[in-house]
């Protein structure tokens, strides 16, 4: 039995342990290293400098139930050189385990993943802002794209994604709310897997080199009135438009019955880019399916405004200017495509292998083609998908469209049992590239008298958001693809001053463009160029300049902004009214290549049987190519008599350079050496280690001065050749 004694004392130390509580409750929490948070709290508003170690690193561990975290505009910063993100670690915020957990007024900066939660459901991340962590160093130039900077999202069972890093990664975290965030400057904003029933709106997700938002298999989630713009790589105004499998919107693997409506989704490798996943592939079963993609804005796609395959889905409403395929539908089914605005595309609608598709309601404007259908019969059957389904392209509704100011209209081949219905065509060479391979046709009512007619089923009716933003560009933000500018990081933001090298002509004449907020600069040093047109002014502006004449091209000019604030691509904030310092900087050197071909057997093989390999390559080559740049002189198409398969070279040059430090990348199919002076100096000549694109590029930091000759050996089992190298000065880097 207790004694009157004893329970008194523990009455007293109750109260006493209650009173603590109160207390730790009462305060501001600090941060630290590791530290564990379980219940509702209140961060004190500072920077605390938490250095990600390692790839699963965590600063900070969150775990509860019911919880609700106030940061307080708290930052957790996980680097000491924002200027490297590729060299970003580690996890700002991982909620471990629990339910019902609030994160607000966040800011994380500076690690491979901003927030990463898994099995989370209830979770809330409000107000936050996730920018300027980890993205990848991309090697593709205004002049060259390089192929190591694809990306691959096919595969994340095992989160393969996250080699990307992520603002926001959520893995089985049903119901989860995410709003009012922002994730810029970095590769991925918000990734879900295996998460349903979300709600994501009011978020700005823009300027990054991957990704806006990714989804994989995850269902029944509600994307609505977010800001998704310029989420690109691969691209070059004038130059290539690849993409690199970069998007506003992804959606992959058995994601099905989501809703996608009012985000503004523009100046992104694909807008919204849709495929049914592995499973599919093999089996031919499931799919993603029955999402709808309602009133967004796709415009200025370097590739697809919008990409669905293998699937059936709803694409109505949506505004899709500019792209080189406005819908991309390849092997879609059962999919509608209405009401939608079409204006500028080289392709507005593309649609291979598919079939019961409705095209209704839609306009098109001065696109250079209107609808493209075709399949190819004697495609090979070489995945599950072709093995199981029927893949014929049958079955299609082309009605009430209206068709103005086309290059072409129609071109359809190897399509059976169409109906083309009630369509309005003016202005447009209405030259049908119709054949023989086409059967069961209808065609009539079409032609510049006709009255399309409107069918309100097609008007899907969405529950609204109170207090939705309206995602839409502004009216005076810049807009097209000429406005896709890349760097070596990503896409130009427009949140600092820059001057962009538009053009050069064959005189070496510069022509400029300033661009930024508004505010005066003014010119503070010119390096290999002269004669500017103007050394000061107010943005935005145009300028010119006259490159030297030197063979090897050292440009640098500085300029000094002062006027707004202004946040660097490096999330550095400079007040208004303080100097900001910015440089245009180009550095080339000339080449003369010279690359020998040599076809290698089992005998000779550069990795079993090197000393064999070596004797190889000293020898008597089967064809030699020369020329200034090397990826040319190496090209795709080896030649007469060289197989694509099995094939050495050895590429030399010989280059000349003021004295410095130099950064050397190269990326090579598939393995290879480069060696300066007959010193070593990068090596990548494992095969087993080159599973994802980046592993075919690697770099090296020399010191170098005066003349040196690169000796470059590839070698490749397959077919697919790429050889890019580039040299600049960490001052350029």
């Amino acid at each position: 039995m207790t004694s009157k004694k004893t329970l008194a004392r523990l009455f007293c130390v109750c109260i006493f342990v209650v009173g603590i509580s109160a207390t730790v409750q009462g305060q501001k929490l600090l941060l630290r290293q590791g530290m564990i948070i379980s219940r509702s709290a209140t961060v004190k508003n500072r920077e605390y400098h938490i250095k990600g170690i390692d790839s699963l690193s965590t600063a900070i561990v969150i775990e509860g139930e019911n919880i609700t975290i106030d940061f307080n505009g708290a930052v957790i910063n996980g680097t000491t050189d924002p200027t490297h993100p590729d060299q970003f670690k580690g996890t700002g915020i991982f909620i471990k385990h629990g339910k019902n957990i609030t994160l607000k007024n966040l800011v994380v900066r500076g690690f491979k993943v901003g927030v990463l939660a898994r099995g989370i459901r209830n979770l809330k991340i409000i107000n936050s802002d996730l920018s300027y962590n980890f993205r990848q160093h991309l090697n593709s130039s205004r002049q060259i794209e390089d192929l190591a900077d694809w990306q691959s999202y096919h595969h994340n069972e095992h989160d393969e994604s996250l080699r990307y890093g992520a603002g926001i990664y959520l893995e089985s975290c049903d119901s989860a709310d995410i709003h009012s965030n922002k994730i810029i400057e970095g590769q991925c904003g918000l990734m879900l897997t295996r998460c349903n029933d979300a709600l994501v709106y009011n978020n700005d997700f823009s300027y990054n080199s991957g990704l806006g938002i990714g989804m994989y298999r995850s269902s029944h989630n509600r994307v609505m009135n977010n800001k998704l713009d310029w989420n690109v790589r691969g691209y070059s105004f004038g130059g290539y438009y690849r993409g690199q499998d970069s998007a506003g919107i992804l959606v992959f693997e058995q994601s099905s019955d989501n809703v996608f409506a009012y985000n503004s989704v523009t100046h992104s490798g694909d807008g919204f880019f849709l495929w049914a996943g592995q499973t599919t592939m093999d089996s031919g079963e499931g799919g993603c399916n029955d999402n709808l993609v309602y009133a967004n804005d796709f415009s200025y796609a370097p590739t697809n405004g919008v990409e669905i395959t293998f699937s059936r889905n709803k694409i109505i409403g949506n505004i899709i200017h500019e792209c080189w395929h406005g819908v991309w539908g390849g092997f879609s089914y059962n999919t509608v495509i209405a009401n939608n605005d079409f204006g500028g595309n080289l392709s507005a609608i593309a649609i291979e292998h598919g079939q019961h598709d409705i095209i209704d309601q839609n306009t098109f404007k001065g696109d250079k083609m209107g609808i493209e259908l075709w399949s190819n019969p004697k495609r090979p059957k070489d995945i599950g998908y072709l093995k199981n389904r029927d893949t014929r392209s049958i079955d299609y509704e082309i009605r009430n469209n209206s068709f103005a100011g086309l290059k072409n209209v129609f071109s359809i081949n190897n399509t059976a049992d169409l109906v083309i219905s009630n369509n309005k065509v003016t202005g447009s060479m209405f030259q049908q590239k119709m054949d023989s391979t086409i059967k069961n046709l209808e065609f009539d009512k079409t032609g510049d008298q006709i009255k399309p007619v409107i069918d309100s089923s097609y008007f899907p009716k969405i529950k609204t958001i109170p207090g939705a933003q309206n995602a839409q560009l502004p009216a005076d933000h810049p807009k097209g693809k000429k406005y896709i500018m890349m760097n070596e990081w990503g896409p130009y933001s427009f949140d600092y001053p820059m001057l962009w090298l538009d053009s050069m002509n064959n005189t070496g004449k510069m022509y400029f463009e300033l661009l930024g907020s508004a505010g005066n600069w003014k010119v503070l040093k010119v390096k290999g160029a002269s004669n500017l047109s103007l050394s000061s002014g107010t943005i935005s502006a145009q300028l010119t300049a006259q490159k030297d004449t030197a063979s090897l091209t050292d440009i640098d000019i500085k300029l000094e902004y002062i006027g707004k604030a202004v946040t660097s691509q490096f999330g550095a904030k400079y007040p208004a009214g303080k100097p900001f310092i910015f440089h245009y900087r180009e550095f080339v050197i000339p080449y003369h290549w010279q690359t020998r071909w040599f076809a290698f057997d089992t005998l000779s093989d550069p990795v079993k049987h090197i000393g064999e390999f070596e004797k190889l390559i000293a020898g008597v080559p089967d064809k030699i190519s020369e020329g200034a740049e090397l990826s040319t002189v190496f090209g795709r198409n080896f030649g007469k008599g060289i197989p694509t398969k099995n094939i050495a070279t050895v590429s030399t040059s010989v280059i000349d350079v003021p004295e410095g430090a130099y950064k050397i990348g190269v990326s090579a199919s598939e393995i290879m050496k480069v060696y300066i002076d007959g010193k070593l100096v990068i090596e990548n000549w494992d095969p087993a280690k080159l599973v994802y694109d980046a592993d075919y590029h690697k770099d090296a930091t020399i010191h170098l001065k005066g003349k040196h000759i690169i000796r470059i050996v590839q070698a490749q089992y397959g077919d697919y050749g790429m050889l890019n190298l580039r040299v600049q000065t960490v001052e350029n880097e």
